[in-house]
């Protein structure tokens, strides 16, 4: 009889040290669940801004419209252009479980589409795709974003293609205030030779 307590105590050790080392293995899985979108957009703010680029953009603010040339070496434009598409952070210990993923395969380009939608109705973002080439590289990047309740709505959408293109449109409504609507285009395009 005096086998079955030691007995106990072996197993209940045992228990606690496989409950323990899950706990570990699912927290550290957790991190990596989803692309490192900031990460991906500090690589081409700094790739942006050493490559001899221009960056031709138009901003349209409630119906006005605004234009202008920047050079792709400002590094203070360039980091708030892509400010909202770092922001987009997927793997916050607040978002962790708040996404399902999915996605496409071409099986004759070897391009591939991935999927990140919110479960949740007030989730930001609510979603995210990527289009990534044959080697795995994200190319195109969609984010979108919703938010609404009784004096407030917010929508927001965000499209970045590598090397090429920026465009972030904003709509804002504030109860018993006009409605904001900003869009903001800009081509990324080579220097021209002088």
């Amino acid at each position: 009889m005096k086998i079955y307590p030691q007995v106990t105590v072996l197993f209940t050790i045992i228990g606690f040290m496989a409950c323990n080392q899950a706990n570990k293995t699912s927290k550290d899985s957790g991190q990596d669940k989803f692309a490192a979108l900031p990460a991906y957009f500090s690589q081409e703010n700094a790739h942006i801004r050493t490559n001899d680029v221009t960056l031709f953009k138009t901003v349209i603010l409630n119906g006005k419209k605004d234009t202008a040339s920047i050079s792709g070496n400002d590094s203070a434009t360039v980091h708030d252009l892509l400010k909202p598409f770092m922001d987009a952070d997927l793997n916050k210990p607040s978002l962790r479980d708040e996404y399902d993923t999915s996605s496409l395969y071409d099986p004759f380009s070897g391009r591939k589409s991935v999927i990140y939608k919110s479960r949740g109705k007030q989730t930001n973002p609510s979603e995210v795709t990527m289009e990534l080439d044959k080697q795995g590289n994200i190319q195109q990047v969609n984010i979108h974003s919703y938010t609404s309740n009784l004096v407030y709505e917010f929508r927001q959408d965000l499209f970045y293609q590598q090397n090429r293109q920026v465009r972030m449109t904003t709509y804002q409504k504030i109860a018993f205030l006009a409605p904001k609507e900003l869009e903001v285009n800009v081509t990324i395009a080579p220097k021209k030779g002088m």
